[in-house]
């Protein structure tokens, strides 16, 4: 894996990790992934995902073509686990995209509202889950979405700027499974 996406990984990490500060509560922080051998299979041909339709394979929570066409570019599932999925262009030019997954052991709502206020400027509400959000983080580009206690974050890089990545990961925050 890419020293670039390790420094993403960790730096994910704990940008979710401040984001649940507070009290003597912790959150699990996500582990580094192992490549996956197996690729996801492909979602219904129009591209939608219906309720309780899982991808298979190495990423529990998109697939690599919900990813393709919310970035407009082919994408390849790099790595997938139940704690982080990459996906990377086919190309190998364009947007790669994280996607992480937190279990949360403070209240959701306080740690969805702790993780809001760390976003720079405008905040792009988003229909899906409990809370969801897409915005721009100190890291870049993310989207949140909070299932109970899950959290799966979307984390988008290289997109051709903020607003294209935000807008990327809003438009993935519906299309997540959680099994």
């Amino acid at each position: 894996m890419s020293s670039t996406w390790m420094a993403r990984l960790g730096g994910a990490a704990l940008l979710l990790a401040i984001a649940g500060c507070g009290g003597d509560d912790t959150s699990e922080a996500i582990e580094s992934p192992t490549p996956s051998s197996s690729s996801s299979e492909p979602s219904p041909s129009d591209g939608s995902s219906a309720p309780g339709d899982q991808p298979t394979g190495g990423c529990p929570y998109l697939h690599a073509d919900q990813v393709t066409e919310a970035l407009g570019a082919p994408t390849k599932e790099t790595a997938g686990t139940a704690n982080a999925c990459f996906f990377d262009p086919e190309s190998g030019k364009g947007p790669d995209v994280l996607v992480s997954k937190v279990d949360i052991a403070i209240d959701p709502a306080d740690y969805a509202s702790q993780s809001r206020a760390l976003c720079q400027g405008d905040v792009t509400d988003v229909d899906a889950g409990d809370v969801a959000f897409a915005c721009l983080s100190g890291m870049g580009p993310i989207g949140q979405v909070y299932m109970g206690r899950v959290l799966i974050a979307v984390s988008v890089t290289g997109a051709a700027d903020d607003a294209t990545g935000i807008a990327a990961a809003a438009a993935l925050l519906p299309q997540i499974t959680v099994p």
